[in-house]
């Protein structure tokens, strides 16, 4: 075995085999990719091999369209032959939230530019002669929707083709060689040692699917995956198959939970349809390679009547075997993908569920992260980092197995996981419980979404109340009334889990001047500010608060502290003139908005908060009620208020201050939900859904937040070239008519049935009584009281383009 490479990446799987093939594609041979038994062991070579580019996001959808389209001709590119057969599958629905699910997802495709679309059931019938749409005892199919990409592959010989294609570009394997030590060197390159000997390299790749959270330990880093049992049957070969040799598609019945194809002159039958189980509840065992569990018989006779009503053939057909193997699942059932937190040079490319689909992508991501230092897709939903120490093993594994059973779920947009909760707490948990606080899962920590009251839901499976894409879910109601004691009182918002990042030191002002693209706020003032990678694109923003000549708070996303948190360590100098440190004496925060919250916080302090001591976008040392506060007079709702920053041990003294001053002013606890519904009313851009490292400055409509006269910032020459180009997109607000629906992300914008663009967030606004939606159209497209329409859930309405923001457009309230 070698002793140095530049990349060694540990895992010998699809994912593994994968990244190594992209690395040989962008040019880096010197790679070793290190195998503990033989190639395909663990996942890859029990998988049934199905390649559906049908998701539920773009980037699914990406990743599945980039698989097919690299797998179609890989053996005839490195010579070594793969079983691939394209049948195409379609997915049948029994219910009319299903269809409209179905319709939804037509329109993402459309937008991402893919072709899904929607299917009668004489369609389905037409393209499968063994299907009846008309049978079975679970209710009819009404109607389905057809993926024409998928198909199924041989995975253990796509492996193989992933390989050869490697060592054709340089690449070492190691099979039978088990990693026994990670560590650092004082160079900062990794030792790997082995039983075989040590190799160090420039940079690792943990790739090890579901022994990954024992490959990331190993290295100093935690991440939560869970293996969880997975099992389908192949029949025996059927006389009705050997004598029909055309292909026919591959069936998805999400209602009933299963998916069923051809397998040679057989069927092969796997299933959903029963509780998630942990494939080892006592710990990973030493050795597991080509192993199996025992089969669970009654997992798939539970589906299997119900798939005969649709599939007679089935009920003539034996068991020819039975597979159950072990599958990986991170807690919210998306991979791994990115940079390990806190550990320079170190990848993870584990935890991938749909990990055959899944390998291309993630080897396309792997290896621009490590030639190019950013990626063409925007991953965050798929970075590592998006979990910290609070998703412990156990998490992992309850989670996953809530995830698995809702596999085929409808995932309607309000649906709120129940296991492994509550992890992280703020003070006033229980106070706002007893409120009735309907509570959802934000970056581990517990956030009430909204308030019910006495009439408070009871929590299920599906969370809380009845589930839908419609207006007839039980929180609007009560969202509806917080948002009116926002614009018409006052309201309060414990907002847990607040990111938040101190810099000081004599060089914290020339470092925060690169790192972000804006000009920074002199002393007592706030800026909102945008972090851009080199390319020009956007990272991420954070409010930024001067509280000192060389002292800063900064403010960000939830999910994004860790990511970063690693993006600004990385321009650091080296000198020691600046301090960043993760967290924030005064952690804890309290969102007091609306017209009356300066009187009643003028009630707590004998300070004085009028707007020309205390001005918009300003921060200030205020005592409330004898309690120390980093008050910010900023906004994400558009009205009169301050963000007040305390320690954690304060929080509940504040509060209760801040309730008993403002009963009489018509205070009123508010959720996300309303937050939500409010920051879409003003139009403001929100992390993950309206912007990132998809989108220039110039796309989103954020250029007013770049600096472009000063000297040197990351991304500056990116955004000078820019500049001088046309963008590619605008970003604009619709308001929505005669919908009973609120448009979802991905929904396409139409012009004169064209396709113009697409939606990134929407709400119902309910301080103005209007349903909203921001999204993305063509530059070019589009003007102020343009007539468009969005698709939504198949059926087209009138949008029209206006000005932002839709509430209070001279920005008068957060003024006043």
């Amino acid at each position: 075995m070698r002793s140095h490479a530049r990349v060694v990446v540990i895992g010998g799987g699809a994912v593994g085999t994968a990244i190594l093939y992209h690395l040989g594609l962008a040019g880096i041979g010197d790679t070793l990719l290190i195998e503990k038994d033989e190639l395909t062991s663990g996942s890859t070579w029990h998988a049934a091999g199905n390649i559906p580019t049908y998701a539920n996001s773009w980037l699914g959808m990406r990743a599945g369209n980039y698989a097919w389209r690299l797998y179609k001709d890989l053996g005839e590119r490195v010579d070594s032959p793969i079983t691939y057969r394209h049948t195409g599958a379609f997915w049948p629905a029994h219910t009319e939230d299903r269809m409209a699910l179905f319709h939804h997802l037509v329109g993402l495709s459309r937008s991402a530019g893919y072709e899904l679309s929607m299917l009668t059931l004489q369609e389905m019938e037409r393209l499968h002669p063994f299907y009846e749409a008309r049978g079975g005892a679970s209710g009819g199919v009404i109607g389905g929707i057809l993926d024409p990409y998928e198909g199924d592959i041989d995975p253990s010989q796509l492996t193989q083709a992933l390989a050869k294609g490697a060592r054709a570009a340089g690449a070492s394997i190691a099979r039978f060689t088990r990693v026994t030590g990670i560590a650092r060197t004082a160079s900062g390159e990794w030792r790997v040692e082995t039983d075989r000997g040590a190799v160090t390299a420039e940079i690792l790749v943990n790739a090890a699917g579901f022994w990954g959270a024992e490959v990331a330990r190993m290295a100093g880093d935690d991440i939560p995956v869970a293996a969880l049992q997975h099992q389908y049957l192949v029949t025996e070969p059927l006389n009705a198959l050997a004598s029909h040799r055309d292909s026919f598609p591959l069936v998805r019945d999400p209602d009933i939970r299963f998916y069923l194809r051809r397998e040679g002159n057989g069927l092969l039958l796997g299933s959903y349809a029963h509780d998630g189980r942990p494939a080892w509840p006592g710990g990973l065992p030493e050795d597991f390679a080509h192993q199996l569990f025992p089969d669970s018989v009654d997992d798939i006779a539970e589906v299997l009547d119900e798939a005969i009503g649709h599939i007679p053939l089935l009920a003539t057909a034996g068991a020819q075997r039975f597979v159950n193997g072990p599958i990986a699942y991170a807690p919210d059932a998306l991979p791994l993908i990115g940079p390990a937190f806190g550990l320079p040079n170190l990848y993870h490319a584990t935890g991938v569920q749909i990990g055959i689909t899944h390998s291309a992508g993630i080897g396309k991501a792997i290896a621009e992260w490590i030639t190019e230092g950013e990626t063409e897709w925007d991953l965050a939903a798929w970075d590592p980092r998006r979990f910290g120490n609070w998703a412990t093993q156990d998490y992992a594994i309850r989670r996953a197995a809530e995830l698995y059973g809702l596999q085929y779920a409808i995932p309607y947009p309000h649906r709120l996981l129940t296991s492994a909760r509550p992890l992280q707490r703020t003070a006033l948990y229980e106070r706002l419980a007893e409120k009735g606080a309907v509570f959802g899962q934000i970056g581990g920590w517990e956030r009430a979404f909204w308030f019910a009251g006495a009439d408070r839901p009871d929590p299920g499976h599906d969370g809380y109340g009845h589930l839908s894409f419609r207006d007839d879910e039980p929180w609007r109601a009560a969202v509806s009334g917080e948002c009116a004691a926002v614009r018409d009182a006052v309201g309060v918002m414990d907002h847990g889990g607040f990111t938040k990042y101190e810099v000081e030191g004599p060089g914290a002002a020339a470092f925060l001047d690169q790192v972000f693209c804006g000009p920074l706020p002199r002393v007592g003032r706030v800026r909102l500010s945008y972090m851009l990678t080199p390319k020009g694109r956007i990272w991420s923003e954070a409010t930024v608060a001067r509280l000192a000549e060389e002292r800063f708070l900064l403010c960000g996303p939830t999910l994004a502290e860790r990511r970063d948190f690693d993006w600004l360590c990385r321009w650091l100098p080296d000198d020691g003139s600046v301090r960043l440190r993760r967290g924030s004496k005064r952690p804890s925060a309290l969102l007091l908005m609306g017209p009356k919250s300066r009187c009643l916080l003028g009630r707590l302090t004998a300070s004085d908060l009028s707007r020309e001591v205390q001005p918009w976008m300003s921060v200030t040392e205020l005592d409330l009620a004898g309690v120390a506060v980093t008050a910010m007079r900023v906004s994400f709702v558009g009205e009169l208020g301050w963000e007040l920053h305390l320690a954690d041990r304060d929080l509940a003294r504040l509060y209760d201050a801040i309730v008993e001053a403002g009963t009489d002013l018509g205070l009123k606890d508010f959720g996300s939900y309303a937050l939500n519904a409010m920051r879409i009313e003003k139009g403001y851009h929100g992390w993950g859904a309206d912007f990132g490292t998809e989108y220039t400055l110039f796309d989103a409509g954020l250029d007013r937040f770049a600096d472009l006269g000063k000297a040197a910032f990351v991304g500056r020459d990116a955004v000078l070239r820019q500049k001088e180009q046309h963008a590619e997109w605008s970003f604009h607000g619709f308001v929505v008519h005669d919908s009973d629906a609120d448009p979802l992300p991905g929904d396409p914008i139409l012009l004169n049935g064209s396709l113009a663009g697409y939606v990134t967030s929407a709400s119902y606004g309910f301080r103005i009584g209007k349903r909203l939606a921001l999204g993305f159209v063509m530059r070019g497209l589009s003007e102020e009281g343009g007539e468009f329409t969005i698709e939504s859930f198949g059926t087209r309405r009138q949008a029209i383009c206006t000005g932002l923001p839709f509430y209070d457009a001279e920005n008068r309230r957060p003024r006043s």
